[in-house]
């Protein structure tokens, strides 16, 4: 049946306008005037005075993690140490966790703590001395370890730090690669635990208007549960995975999705990490921070090198963490010495990315995706830990318009929440959360964000052909919004409320429904 919506606004994301949309199978078959399109036998659907739009493309975030997240016990809200050594106990108790069961915590950020520095090991041995206790850091780069966890991982005094990552036995911290490579070894929850969390994981995603999730770094750890969600038709939303260079399991079970869909996922290519992050102080920089340090590398020239000949021999994209501008500059420098075709590699997070490095990047049709929201999250700690002047310039927006670079938008999930709409606040405004405005030159307009979640996105995944625009022709991912993001405040551009998400002509979000 053909579907016709109608009596609001529509948003097409190209030169095509009107005032109703027809749908069929999944697809979009014209746009238009209603009374030219209107058949007898058309399902009509009544957007009373609200705002149709192409639905959003996550250009960056880690499905697995928000998943697993939901199935962690979350510290957010503590303001203390204490605080957080009396959340675990209740988990504790309310579970009945026995002994060497791995407890995971999420969402800790000592910033926010009344004593202003990370909890110890030896106080989380105050909490359980014989349960495994890991607690990560809220930006998924670094993370404490009480005793038992340490010993069940087998790192003991002795153990060397990895390159790229720092172990302080003494205290129970671990960072960058130290950190990201043993919490792997991490025994997961039970494949049920796991498909329901992976459910709820897309629900969460749809509610914020999100039709394509990236899962942006695949282990080979995640090779069943993968296997289990796609026989099982688990995914409702497409889901597009970037797998370490390292996951060799799961590329080979995985070898026909390689960048095409089956069951709603597919393999867009590989992941590697250059670096940590600006407010940790691991991002590399070319020039230090406030206190003299210049963060580090977690790959060196010729493991970058051999990564993108692998992935060009392959035709294979790479997402590239890079949030320092030094590790931006050795991505650059490393990848126009291979680069043979257009892979669209990608410059993830580009915090730190300087003007002086942009015409490069378009030269090499490098697409970098900003993780815009670091502006007002984490701002007031770049003011402090850059100076002011390199703070301004942090996810340098409107200068990479002047360059006419595909730039796409993201939130990192679950380092926060998958909001598109904040993100699109954020970067019309960049007001910090104290309220401070950071680099009011880099502000861009409304239009132009949306075009970087939506037209920029699907060109970043190579699907430009069937996503991104409401075009005749291209899937029925869609979204109603409560307002037009392009007449509101911009101070309220988040506030504006997600109706209904549409994917392939289908309702799979509605507000209150």
């Amino acid at each position: 049946m053909k579907t016709i919506y109608t009596n609001g606004t529509i948003i097409t994301m190209d030169e095509n306008q009107g005032n109703a949309l027809v749908e069929e199978n999944g697809r979009i078959i014209s746009v238009g005037e209603y009374d030219d399109l209107y058949q007898e036998d058309m399902l009509v659907i009544d957007l009373k005075g609200h705002t149709l739009m192409p639905s959003f493309i996550d250009a960056h975030s880690h499905l697995s993690g928000y998943a697993m997240g939901l199935l962690q016990v979350a510290l957010d809200d503590c303001q203390t140490i204490e605080d957080i050594q009396k959340c675990i106990l209740e988990y504790i108790k309310a579970n009945k966790i026995k002994a060497n069961q791995f407890i995971n915590c999420k969402g800790y950020n000592q910033e926010n703590l009344k004593e202003k520095r990370h909890i110890t090991k030896q106080e989380l041995d105050a909490v359980s001395s014989t349960i495994p206790i890991c607690i990560q850091h809220y930006t998924g780069h670094c993370g404490v370890m009480n005793t038992p966890a340490l010993q069940a991982l087998n790192i003991n005094e002795k153990t060397i730090s990895p390159v790229g990552g720092k172990i302080n036995y003494m205290t129970g911290f671990l960072e960058e690669n130290a950190y990201t490579s043993y919490v792997q070894k991490i025994p997961m929850k039970s494949l049920d635990e796991l498909k329901e969390a992976y459910t709820k994981a897309q629900e969460k995603y749809a509610s914020y208007g999100i039709t394509t999730i990236q899962d942006g770094m695949i282990v080979d750890e995640l090779k069943d549960i993968y296997q289990m969600l796609v026989d099982t038709d688990d995914f409702f939303l497409d889901v597009v995975g970037y797998i370490g260079f390292d996951a060799v399991q799961f590329k080979e079970v995985f070898k026909d999705y390689k960048k095409q869909y089956h069951h709603h996922f597919k393999i867009g290519g590989y992941k590697m990490f250059l670096d940590g992050s600006p407010q940790n102080k691991t991002a590399w920089t070319i020039d230090p921070y406030v206190d003299g340090t210049y963060g580090y590398p977690t790959l060196n020239d010729e493991q970058i090198k051999n990564n993108l000949q692998q992935a060009i021999k392959e035709d294979m994209q790479v997402l590239a963490h890079c949030n320092g501008d030094q590790a931006i500059e050795h991505y650059i420098n490393q990848y126009s010495q291979v680069c043979s075709q257009d892979i669209r590699p990608v410059i993830i997070h580009a915090q730190m990315m300087r003007e002086s490095q942009m015409q490069r990047i378009k030269e090499l049709k490098m697409i970098p995706s900003f993780f815009l929201a670091h502006v007002y999250y984490f701002g007031d700690i770049h003011l402090r830990q850059l100076g002011k002047e390199r703070a301004q310039t942090i996810s340098p927006l409107h200068s990479a318009l002047k360059y006419h670079l595909p730039f796409t938008m993201h939130q990192d999930a679950p380092v926060i929440e998958p909001n598109m709409l904040e993100t699109i606040q954020i970067a019309v405004n960049r007001q910090t959360i104290n309220g401070k405005t950071l680099g009011k030159e880099e502000c861009i307009e409304p239009i132009e964000a949306l075009k970087a979640l939506t037209v920029h996105a699907a060109y970043q995944y190579h699907e430009e052909k069937d996503k991104g625009s409401l075009s005749v022709g291209k899937k029925a991912d869609m979204i109603i919004l409560s307002d037009n993001p392009l007449k509101v405040d911009k101070k309220h551009i988040k506030d504006i409320e997600i109706i209904k998400t549409i994917k392939d002509g289908k309702v799979v979000y509605e507000k209150n429904g």
